[in-house]
């Protein structure tokens, strides 16, 4: 077996209570490296087109990257891959923590759950023991009390992923927590758990990884970090972190404010931005193996919610729970963090979902009495809090709210899908599109929906030399930025590091080398992520996505911002399907956004060998 990897899939049977060990062919290792690649032919393999997203025929898959668990930077990551209930295709999110790492000590490569349990369980993984356990005490209990659980009673430095709530109740933006406080956010892999009956599981291992060469691992570590000490970039992420991503954002118009109706929010200086949320900074922390502590504590010292303490707020939250919002009150928006890391919900989509709510009663198209006495008016911290509970628990307006902002507003009607800040039924992440137009065509082809961990163009239409407000050149742009995270998405790596020390894919190339003993180039790895990317449009197509899905709302096409760089600015229908066009084309892909026949063939699909459970 190539080192690096353990060359098996853990497959658990929820429906039978059953385990077994799964081999991984290594041709497949080596076509597919990993995390994002690997997982996109697990879903090809595994994943029936007919499939409900909440039904027990969805696989659920927690994978790992041949960098996982070794010494190479930030290889604390694990990918989440299965069907989305918020788009019907596919869908993957990753968070950090211990359990890539513990897997791969256990002797797993990832783990493959399928079916649904009979009543609620968590399952422990101690190397080759699987146990299942009756949950149905943990059952509506936060994702900080079950973790807490675990690791007093199956093992202290354990591997754990949970939900909450919200997960149980199938929110579409229930999410899979981690550490307590990292979430795989986006997308309902929580509903998809909660589907399963499966409230948390936790992974302890004892065995090791093998590395080809350690030596040169050790030394392009004391590089690397001799770079992260010299770079203006990743001094100053290691100094604020995420947060400074405001103080980027609000300059350049593209901080989402009321719902996107504005790009830039003056009462966020200095409160909740970086400076904010280093008055509250407790301690820095960093997650296993990487060195950067980009993370921060804070704590709250003052206020009604004085001593509440959380690891970020990271700067997503900031955008959408708190300028999206209107709100500029960090305590509450410590607060907002804090229940929706503990209920389980993605701070985004929330933020999102709330800030929709919002502009609809501002309008009038809702009322307090369809809210249940709630006034929703932007800048009201205590009603967005009351309406976070009442989502997670699908209690009063919550459970109308709980299916995000899509299904909202074809309720609504009213015109109110013209300001539903969605793609492909997954609420928009902290940067509008409208400052920089690159983000607008990432945010439309992007498989799972609107995302920005797939391409981040404001890197060079905001702090690059790129002109925000053009089309030329935009696909190409996003594409080779797509295919760089694709790169780091496989081996299962934090894109942080990549971004802030630099490292570049000739590094990553070095690394997976070194580690798997093999002679990857970086022309193999972007080969290797045009074909994962073609491989997870072939799935979408599959699974009834079309061109028609790869759309925005009419909000970012028609309307211009009333201030900031961006004013007067204003894309227009046409120009964004020229830079579609210009995507699909580039992707090797025909005018519908479908991959040709030489498009498939070029990656040799067919000769692969099929994994089987």
């Amino acid at each position: 077996m190539l080192s690096g990897y353990k060359g098996a899939l853990l497959h658990i049977d929820l429906t039978k209570k059953t385990s077994k060990c799964v081999p991984i062919p290594e041709i497949i290792l080596r076509k597919y490296i990993g995390g994002r690649g690997l997982g996109a032919k697990l879903y090809w393999d595994l994943i029936p087109p007919e499939a409900d997203p909440l039904g027990p025929e969805n696989v659920f898959m927690v994978l790992s990257g041949p960098l996982s668990g070794t010494m190479a930077p930030c290889g604390c990551k694990h990918l989440i891959v299965t069907k989305s209930p918020a788009s019907g295709g596919w869908l993957e999110s990753y968070s950090s923590g211990l359990i890539s790492s513990e897997m791969k000590f256990s002797g797993y490569d990832g783990l493959v759950i399928t079916g649904k349990a009979e009543k609620p369980v968590y399952v422990t993984i101690k190397d080759d023991a699987v146990g299942f356990h009756d949950a149905r005490h943990l059952w509506g209990k936060g994702a900080f009390e079950v973790e807490s659980y675990l690791k007093t009673n199956f093992h202290p430095d354990c591997g754990v992923i949970t939900i909450g709530p919200a997960g149980e109740n199938l929110l579409k933006c229930g999410c899979v927590g981690s550490e307590y406080f990292r979430k795989a956010g986006r997308g309902g892999t929580g509903a998809v758990m909660g589907s399963k009956n499966l409230k948390s599981l936790a992974v302890k291992g004892s065995g090791g990884i093998a590395c080809a060469d350690i030596i040169k691992i050790h030394s392009l570590i004391k590089d690397n970090y001799r770079d992260f000490k010299e770079s203006p970039v990743g001094k100053a992420r290691h100094r604020y972190g995420t947060p400074l991503t405001l103080n980027i954002t609000h300059p350049a118009g593209m901080l989402p404010t009321r719902n996107f109706s504005a790009g830039q929010y003056e009462e966020a200086i200095g409160k909740i931005d970086k400076d904010g949320v280093a008055d509250i900074t407790i301690r820095q922390r960093a997650c296993y193996g990487c060195f950067l502590s980009c993370s921060r504590m804070t704590q709250v010292s003052e206020g009604i919610f004085e001593g509440l303490k959380i690891e970020g707020p990271e700067y997503e939250t900031l955008a959408m729970l708190g300028s999206n919002l209107a709100i500029d009150y960090l305590p509450a928006i410590i607060k907002a963090n804090y229940l929706c890391d503990d209920l389980g919900m993605d701070t985004i989509s929330a933020g999102v979902i709330i800030g929709f709510a919002m502009e609809c009663y501002e309008r009038g198209i809702l009322t307090k009495e369809d809210t249940g006495g709630l006034e929703l008016s932007f800048g009201n911290y205590e009603a967005a809090l009351e309406l976070l509970k009442l989502m997670a628990h699908r209690e009063g307006f919550g459970a109308f709210c709980a299916k995000g902002v899509k299904e909202m507003a074809r309720s609504f009607g009213q015109g109110t899908g013209d300001f539903a800040m969605h793609s492909k039924g997954l609420e928009f992440p902290g940067y509008d599109p409208r400052a920089a137009w690159g983000s607008a065509i990432t945010y439309s082809v992007t498989p799972r929906g609107a995302c920005h961990r797939r391409a981040w163009p404001p890197a060079k239409e905001v702090l690059g030399d790129v002109n925000p407000f053009t089309t030329e050149g935009k696909a190409e742009m996003v594409i080779g930025l797509m295919n760089e995270n694709s790169i780091m998405h496989s081996l299962v790596v934090c894109d942080m590091p990549g971004k802030f020390i630099p490292l570049s894919v000739d590094d990553w190339a070095a690394y997976l080398n070194a580690v798997t003993g093999l002679d990857y180039s970086d022309q193999d790895l972007f080969d290797r992520a045009e074909m994962t990317e073609t491989l997870i449009r072939r799935i979408n197509i599959r699974e009834g996505l079309t061109s028609k899905d790869d759309t925005l709302p009419v909000r970012v096409f028609e309307e211009s911002h009333p201030g900031g760089p961006s004013k007067g600015k204003v894309i227009g229908k046409d120009n964004f399907l020229k830079m579609r066009a210009e995507y699909y084309l580039l992707r090797g892909w025909d005018t519908k956004g479908v991959p040709t026949d030489e498009t498939i063939g070029k990656f040799k699909f067919d000769e692969d060998q099929a994994v089987t459970i």
